[in-house]
């Protein structure tokens, strides 16, 4: 699999009907371009039912000079309306599409629709359109603002034109005040800043309900107010349902065993290159289409500050190697501190969010202080993609103590990635030597 063709946001549809371009992209792009109107939600009101037509020679007079400027972005495709029709105006919308791919001189148009509609819904666009970009998993706020699972092969079989996939990974929340969630919409990236805020408390749900999604609510604490000021305006809590990135892995791999004539490809819909504020965005997408591993991997990086007579000190860096997040979760994404020959005595948490103190594994890992750990475990509650987070000095006492590292992380659906146990040098590196400065030569006079 690769990237073939990028589908550029280069103009909004508003729900009057009008067309703004928005800002062009910064460099050229070696793919082919499709020009897209992306249209807000509830944009697709503005089709009339009568004269329709007219309306795709209103579109083809405003695109006509986006697309002249589109040019210099690269190979012009083809232009896409992103709007979400209901299968009662997909005549009319035929009609208009009619019009604008005439009044633009033959372009390839295409167009987005639901597919949780009956297949046969879009068969008036048939000829009209060149192909549909059926949406088919995540959520999407111009496109009905719900979760959608996965559409099923018996819906993609009988699609009656050429049609192309549409996954989106990235997810949304939004604000309340506990019960109602009617505020302000938020980018589920939000899940990782609102973990670490002190003054909110965070619950799962929908464990073993038969609704689709998994379900995270961020609460004030009690006699607590949110330090977030968009949840202490709209009611104090917010709540995200999401779809993981493996369930769309999941689902890709059963597209690919699709029997399904008219499937040309599929599309990818991000808010961002080369990052957005969803959790799973480009990066995670182009691993996955060029092979790359999607594992959770975590780089630990040691520094040792100081050293003396019976203590050592060292401070670490741990970074998320993978494009994807981990679980949110209070005890299962953690890196441990094991010594050998000394105890902890002192500990700055840095950027994590907690941390406990524990006895060997042959006591039983039992909590207990500073001067009689062996074990320090530095808890994070997600690591979102790229996500770097530093700790130390820690202090080990002891005549000639080692120091062994090793970490965990949790995947959303479960899967647990151990990295190994290893040790960590605690003597800083000695500092070269100043080459001696050679005294000038004496000359006689």
């Amino acid at each position: 699999m690769g990237i073939r063709r990028i589908y550029v946001a280069a103009a909004a549809l508003a729900n009057d009907g009008h067309i703004t371009f928005l800002p062009p992209p910064p460099t050229p792009f070696a793919r082919p371009v499709v020009v897209t109107v992306m249209g807000e939600p509830g944009a697709a009101g503005a089709i009339p039912k009568a004269k329709s037509d007219a309306l795709g020679e209103r579109w083809a007079s405003a695109l006509a000079p986006l697309l002249a400027t589109a040019r210099s972005w690269g190979e012009v495709a083809g232009v896409h309306l992103h709007l979400d029709p209901k299968p009662e105006q997909a005549e009319a919308l035929a009609a208009a599409v009619s019009a604008l791919k005439k009044a633009l001189g033959g372009i390839s148009v295409s167009v987005t629709v639901r597919g949780t509609e009956p297949s046969e819904s879009w068969k008036p666009l048939a000829g009209a359109a060149d192909e549909l970009l059926v949406f088919g998993f995540g959520r999407r706020p111009e496109l009905g603002d719900r979760l959608v699972p996965e559409i099923p092969e018996e819906t993609a079989k009988a699609m009656p034109m050429p049609f192309r996939l549409v996954v989106a990974p990235g997810g949304f929340g939004r604000t309340g005040d506990g019960t109602t969630w009617n505020g302000r919409r938020l980018y589920d990236g939000d899940i990782d800043v609102l973990s670490e805020d002190r003054t909110l408390d965070f619950s799962f749900g929908q464990v073993l309900s038969s609704e689709v999604g998994t379900l995270y609510t961020f609460n004030p604490r009690p006699g607590m107010k949110p330090a977030d000021p968009r949840l202490a305006a709209d009611g104090g809590a917010a709540r995200f349902q999401t779809l993981q990135f493996g369930e769309a892995v999941r689902f890709l791999g059963l597209v690919s065993r699709w029997n399904a004539p008219n499937l040309e490809g599929r599309v990818f819909l991000v808010d961002g290159v080369p990052r957005d504020r969803h959790l799973v965005g480009f990066e995670a997408v182009r691993g996955l289409l060029t092979g790359q591993a999607l594992d959770l991997r975590l780089d630990i990086v040691v520094e040792a500050t100081g050293s003396g007579p019976g203590w050592a000190e060292f401070s670490l860096r741990a970074t998320n190697l993978s494009p994807t997040p981990t679980d949110l979760s209070r005890f299962n994404n953690w890196v441990q501190a094991r010594t050998e020959g000394g105890v902890l005595s002192t500990l700055r948490l840095g950027d994590f969010d907690r941390f406990e103190l524990l006895s060997s594994q042959a006591e039983g890992h039992r909590s207990v202080t500073f001067g009689r750990a062996v074990v320090a475990r530095l808890f994070e509650n997600l690591f979102a993609p790229g996500e770097v987070k530093e700790a130390g000095p820690i202090r080990i006492s002891g005549a000639q103590p080692k120091v062994f590292l090793s970490w965990r992380l949790t995947a959303p659906d479960g899967r647990i990635a151990d990295g190994p146990e290893t040790e960590v040098a605690l003597v800083p590196p000695r500092p070269e030597p100043k080459p001696k400065k050679t005294p000038p030569l004496l000359r006689r006079r």
